[in-house]
């Protein structure tokens, strides 16, 4: 089989062509992650399971070589910017699957040079509905906190 010369991220592989970009020695990361984010709103755009299991596997890729080459701002400025779109364009499905792979901004436990810690990195997959029905949830709970005061 001849080599398959890979010059850009396609959107047939675009994980494995971007790992493949990222491994070359005169590769310029944040120009190959680009067209790796661009592959990944027009995935989005079609709307779709298919094309949502695509934009997490790069998403997972782009995770995984940004903590192997120390280019966490990079990937963290990203899904920053992902979060918003999502919001903006309600792909609460895409959203969903994302936080169920627990896929979220790169913390200082996995990368030193990240500036998210543990917290923040748990919160930021916190839809901002959702927050507030954990709140009433607590404040229902919170009955049972005061039980407990009283029964000490």
């Amino acid at each position: 089989a001849l080599p398959i010369y890979i010059t850009a991220v396609g959107s047939v592989n675009p994980d494995e062509n971007f790992r493949f970009l990222v491994k070359q020695k005169n590769a310029n990361f944040s120009e190959v992650s680009q067209q790796l984010v661009d592959r990944i709103y027009e995935f989005l755009e079609t709307k779709g399971l298919q094309y949502y299991i695509k934009s997490i596997n790069c998403i997972k890729a782009f995770r995984e070589e940004a903590i192997k080459l120390s280019k966490v701002q990079l990937f963290n400025a990203f899904l920053q910017t992902l979060k918003d779109k999502v919001e903006e364009r309600t792909l609460t499905e895409f959203w969903e699957i994302l936080v169920q792979d627990s896929i979220s901004l790169i913390s200082k436990v996995e990368a030193e040079e990240s500036r998210v810690s543990i917290e923040e990195a748990k919160q930021f997959l916190a839809p901002k509905e959702k927050r507030t029905e954990i709140s009433l949830d607590a404040a229902e709970e919170g009955g049972d906190v005061d039980d407990l005061l009283d029964m000490m």
